[in-house]
């Protein structure tokens, strides 16, 4: 949408009428001074509040839905009013910023009106008409980004809301590139057991979608078929898996895969929950330029080599440490057994020196050798050593013998 269009305050025209007859009043309140478009079951126009006169003219903006009134057959009215309401009861009770907020709804003159917050911005459809090429990469997925949280939203809310009308038409994007998502007329609480009728949109809609089955994951494969187009510039095929470089070889791999698996015909195959998507779309592997990847492969690889190095240092550190403490050990055990043989053979020492003595007394007095008696317990291979010795010693002094 642009900014909202000039108007004459004369002659307002109540209740509604020829496109033509502008500005006209409905509720005594929203002024309509143009009309914006026409869909199938209903016409919107540009409106504005006259009960915030004080504002500038861009915050009294607003959009009036009004349903159409001119089908032919009464089953086609009657499914319209069906939806339009269905749309306002929905809208009333969402609250998130990626969705166009409900301001006011009525019944006027037996025609039906939904008054929703003015987006100054395009839709997608409109953006890529106008742009006539495929738009940058980055762009997309920070959109689809955006529009995966909102649709964890509908299908977290309670109860569940299914979209089942996500299309580049139905995408606004303001000034601020915040996306919007409009026209809710078909969307609905999603109930497992319910049939969720066969409204689909050909090329956006899932197989399920056409015998009435559709879940959260049939709004995972719009958003799939919507980057398609917005990567290619064309609608996808309907009931067709969608394969972006096959129109576009610029698609990288990454986004190439997200859209096959997001479109996969199976609904098993697909993102089970638009999270989940999210996630693999900003999941952006090929972001690292080759000469960067190149040079932060240089500088893992040098701090895993260093971190290697000191390791090994302190490894070896330790093992020396357990080198020294066990030969300290051994030391000591083998000063402990030195020390214990050196005690013994003193004492073998002293009680030798006392033998010698005590013999040397007993031979001075002519006694015989007590003292090898009294001592025969002293060492049983030295004392008949020395006791063959003394008595030599008694018997040949001069060594004759």
């Amino acid at each position: 949408m642009t900014s909202p269009p000039s108007y004459n305050n004369d002659n307002y025209r109540f209740g509604g009428g020829p496109a033509s007859e502008f500005p006209f009043v409905l509720k005594g309140r929203w002024e309509v001074v143009d009309r914006l478009g026409q869909g199938g079951m209903g016409t919107v126009y540009m409106a504005r509040d006259l009960n915030l006169s004080t504002l500038s003219q861009q915050k009294k903006s607003a959009v009036v839905k009004e349903l159409r009134d001119d089908f032919i057959r009464g089953e086609d009215k009657e499914k319209a009013r069906e939806f339009f309401m269905r749309e306002v009861n929905v809208l009333a009770d969402l609250d998130h910023p990626n969705i166009v907020r409900v301001l006011d709804q009525f019944s006027e003159n037996g025609r039906y009106y939904l008054v929703m917050e003015y987006v100054q911005g395009q839709n997608l459809h409109e953006m890529m008409t106008k742009r006539q090429e495929p738009f940058d990469e980055d762009m997309i997925i920070e959109w689809a980004a955006q529009i995966c949280d909102v649709l964890t939203y509908l299908h977290t809310h309670n109860p569940p809301v299914i979209y089942r009308d996500l299309k580049p038409s139905n995408i606004m994007i303001n000034t601020n590139d915040q996306v919007k998502l409009v026209d809710f007329g078909i969307a609905r609480p999603f109930q497992e057991s319910e049939d969720n009728t066969h409204v689909v949109s050909q090329g956006y809609s899932p197989p399920e979608q056409y015998w009435g089955a559709a879940d959260p994951r049939s709004d995972v494969y719009a958003l799939g078929a919507t980057i398609q187009f917005l990567l290619t510039g064309q609608d996808p095929l309907a009931l067709t898996t969608s394969c972006p470089q096959s129109l576009n070889p610029n698609a990288s791999d990454h986004i190439n895969d997200i859209v096959m698996r997001a479109t996969n015909q199976d609904s098993d195959g697909r993102y089970q929950c638009a999270a989940d998507m999210k996630d693999a779309l900003i999941f952006r592997p090929e972001i690292v330029q080759p000469e960067k990847a190149k040079t932060l492969y240089v500088v893992l690889t040098s701090i895993i080599c260093v971190g290697m190095f000191l390791g090994g240092l302190v490894i070896l550190g330790k093992l020396q440490d357990q080198q020294e403490t066990s030969t300290k050990e051994v030391k000591t055990l083998e000063e402990q057994r030195l020390d214990a043989k050196a005690m013994e053979l003193n004492k073998q020492e002293e009680k030798l020196i006392k033998f010698k003595r005590l013999l040397r007394e007993e031979m001075a007095g002519g006694k015989p050798k007590p003292a090898a008696s009294q001592f025969g317990a002293f060492n049983g291979e030295v004392m008949p050593a020395l006791e063959e010795q003394e008595e030599s010693a008694l018997t040949d002094p001069d060594g004759l013998k």
